[in-house]
């Protein structure tokens, strides 16, 4: 039997998702639904985003919807897919799992560690699956340098540091990403990605100290930050938004004992370790396609009628956390407990 997936909002990242989606065996999109209803014939002017998002939509056979609630009420679907704006991640969530539906929601959880946890509550009392998309754990060579340092076969890691960093999306939607208060800021929705491998990594950290400008709006759209964790290893995070066409790039590097690491998504090759003795070498990364695989790991847990152990409920709500106490010792100018 073929599972149903309703999408919501057809953007960037849920054009990414639909065609994503109909790459995986036995999956059917059997609906969208977004406010904007040239997004429905398929119309992204003014639309961008960090990475190309490939081929244009064919929505034939796909029923339309203005909204979730239409969508709900007018088509039977098994899963939402939520790609709606942040602000509306934790609302529609809820009301996808009341509605009885397994729900893949895009990064971040929620705007707030208090809705995120509210989410997963609800995800529990009804008996549904919940998983929040942080790709970066389907990405090989996040894969990688995690086992490097698990197995230290370099020997003890001494410092990490993790990036990313990209022009500021003036492109979207009715400006809500760079609304603070509608997007969290870059703090929340791109430097996420990194206080979540850190989080995946190393485990939650003891506190934080982060710094940064904040904008006129009280978002923080460029952060560095120590974690301050229990591997006995100093471990930084930086990234966010530059003005005008800045390219984006993400990587990290690491410090071991007896070599360096280093991974850059601008570079080629992007992986390279530098050994104290001898010359780099550059390990092959397995090919990957982390927007298909994350989904596709969703509906192999569904199927299997497995828990989402990747990217579990729990963890994606401590990601918010964490950025939210980043985004308060940047404000506060000093360090901020998370224990």
């Amino acid at each position: 039997m073929s599972i149903r997936v309703g999408l919501a909002g057809l953007g960037f990242m849920g054009s990414m998702h639909f065609t994503g989606l109909r790459r995986i065996e036995g999956v059917e999109v059997a609906a969208v639904c977004d406010v904007d209803p040239r997004r429905l014939r398929t119309d992204w002017t003014g639309s961008a985003g960090n990475i190309d998002r490939g081929q244009r939509l064919d929505l034939a056979g796909v029923r339309t919807f203005g909204s979730l609630k239409e969508l709900l009420a007018g088509c039977e679907v098994d899963v939402v897919d939520i790609c709606a704006p942040t602000f509306q991640h934790a609302p529609l969530s809820l009301e996808a799992l009341r509605a009885g539906k397994h729900v893949f929601c895009e990064k971040p959880m929620a705007l707030t560690s208090r809705d995120a946890c509210q989410v997963e509550r609800e995800a529990a009392k009804a008996g549904k699956l919940l998983m929040i998309g942080h790709v970066l754990r389907f990405h090989p060579q996040y894969h990688m340098m995690k086992e490097m340092i698990d197995s230290q076969r370099f020997g003890r890691l001494l410092w990490a540091k993790f990036f990313r960093s990209g022009g500021a999306p003036i492109w979207s939607w009715d400006g809500w990403m760079t609304d603070a208060a509608r997007s969290g800021a870059a703090a929340l929705d791109l430097h996420i990605h990194d206080t979540d491998t850190v989080l995946w990594f190393f485990g939650m950290p003891r506190a934080v100290t982060s710094h940064g400008p904040v904008g006129p709006d009280g978002g923080v759209n460029y952060i560095f930050t120590e974690y301050h964790c229990d591997n006995g290893a100093r471990i930084f995070g930086e990234g966010g938004w530059l003005a005008g066409p800045y390219p984006f790039s993400m990587g990290a590097t690491l410090a071991f004992e007896s070599a360096a690491v280093e991974y850059h998504s601008a570079k080629s090759p992007a992986l390279t370790v530098y050994p104290h003795k001898g010359q780099p070498e550059h390990p092959t990364i397995p090919e990957a396609e982390g927007y298909v695989d994350e989904l596709r790991y969703f509906i192999d847990c569904l199927r299997q009628g497995r828990p989402i152990d990747r990217v579990p409920p729990k963890s994606s709500a401590q990601s918010v956390a964490i950025v939210e106490a980043e985004i308060a010792s940047v404000r506060a100018g000093k360090t901020v407990s998370l224990t």
